[in-house]
């Protein structure tokens, strides 16, 4: 594996770009990405955009999570991710079939603690521990939204929602991912949260660039700068 937890993408891309014997010029030239961005990037100047880690990916012919790291990934085996991920698919598709007879959501006040909690813990990196209960706490609040439909109750299940699309992202599922940006959506709707439909949007595009399929996440970009009648600038995945 070429990088270590502690280093930070700019140096992975150093690294990456001298076992290839190219100089900052010829991988600036090679991924299009301008050479005073590169040479701040490696440097740790600037943070890496998902459009410089796509590009340079692509360019030194590797996959995007070798140049912005998986430590998730690294500390764990197969089969444990494979035990954590499975039970988010299956939350993730039952969102259609109403309310489960078998679960007794708590009440709203309670799960959007829980769901709050989880975010709190995704940017705190814990992210094992939020993959092991976001599932349960998805089914939960499908089963509350379909029984008693409201606006809190469906921006609540869009919030679980986002949860798992932060930790399929992260463990680098980014086909979990995409599905869950779509379920976000689709609560999202239901809720009549345009704030929340902008940022699945966005966050759809980003999930393009960080799988390295920087096309698709321009067009998403410009399709979703084109609904907001608003320019997108160069080089960004927002608009």
């Amino acid at each position: 594996m070429h990088a270590l937890p502690h280093d930070h993408t700019g140096a992975r891309i150093k690294r990456l770009r001298a076992e290839r014997h190219l100089t900052q010029r010829a991988l600036a030239d090679l991924s299009l990405v301008p050479y005073s961005t590169l040479t701040k990037t490696e440097q740790g100047v600037i943070p890496t955009s998902p459009y410089v880690a796509a590009a340079v990916a692509r360019a030194l012919g590797v996959e995007v999570s070798a140049v912005t790291g998986q430590p998730y990934v690294a500390e764990l085996r197969a089969d444990e991710l494979d035990v954590l991920i499975r039970p988010i698919r299956e939350a993730l598709d039952v969102y259609d079939l109403g309310a489960d007879p078998d679960i007794t959501p708590r009440a709203h006040r309670l799960l959007a603690d829980d769901a709050e909690a989880l975010l709190v813990a995704v940017r705190a990196g814990e992210i094992k521990q939020v993959a092991t209960r976001v599932p349960g706490l998805i089914q939960e609040a499908t089963t509350a939204a379909h029984s008693a439909p409201g606006r809190d109750a469906w921006l609540l299940l869009a919030s679980t929602y986002r949860t798992a699309y932060d930790v399929a992202s992260k463990l680098g599922y980014y086909d979990l991912a995409t599905i869950a940006l779509t379920r976000m959506d689709w609560a999202a709707e239901r809720g009549s949260d345009a704030v929340v439909g902008g940022m699945y949007r966005y966050m759809r595009a980003l999930t393009y660039m960080r799988a390295g399929q920087y096309r698709t996440g321009e067009r998403s970009s410009t399709s979703a700068c084109a609904r907001s009648n608003r320019p997108r600038p160069a080089g960004n995945a927002t608009c």
